[in-house]
């Protein structure tokens, strides 16, 4: 039960701290102007429970297209209601929105994937390195 608790905040965090660097950089290019409390706090828990439905990926024993198909339905489904919360004007761009989250989506994606072989690749290298002393 604790580890269940210590993945779900640590997906939590980890889903916070993307979506705050991606909401911080849309600020920094003038994509969304008009921040309010409102626009961080709901980009703050959306992007937590991005995170937390990241858990898919280790708790689901399903095809991992599968997966990557329920989360990036989720993930857009919780970022339109984001944007829902936030009044913000994307529907008469809806093309240009949807492709934008598609970019990000695939940045993150490459992101994660690349972080994910560096761990396997030093367990790896490891092992190897304990197998030699063994011999």
């Amino acid at each position: 039960m604790l580890k269940f608790f210590r993945d779900l905040t640590t997906s939590f965090s980890i889903g916070v701290g993307f979506g705050a660097t991606i909401y911080l950089l849309f600020i920094a290019f003038e994509i969304e102007p008009n921040a309010t409390t409102l626009s961080i706090l709901s980009v703050l828990v959306i992007s937590g429970l991005i995170g937390i439905l990241s858990l898919i990926f280790e708790v689901a024993e399903w095809p991992y297209l599968i997966e990557l198909f329920i989360h990036f339905l989720g993930t857009f489904c919780l970022v339109v209601l984001m944007v829902w919360i936030n009044n913000w004007p994307i529907w008469q761009r809806f093309i240009n929105f949807f492709l934008t989250f598609v970019g990000i989506y695939l940045i993150i994606w490459f992101i994660l994937k690349l972080e994910i072989s560096e761990n396997v690749n030093r367990v790896n290298q490891k092992l190897q390195e304990r197998n030699k002393e063994r011999r």
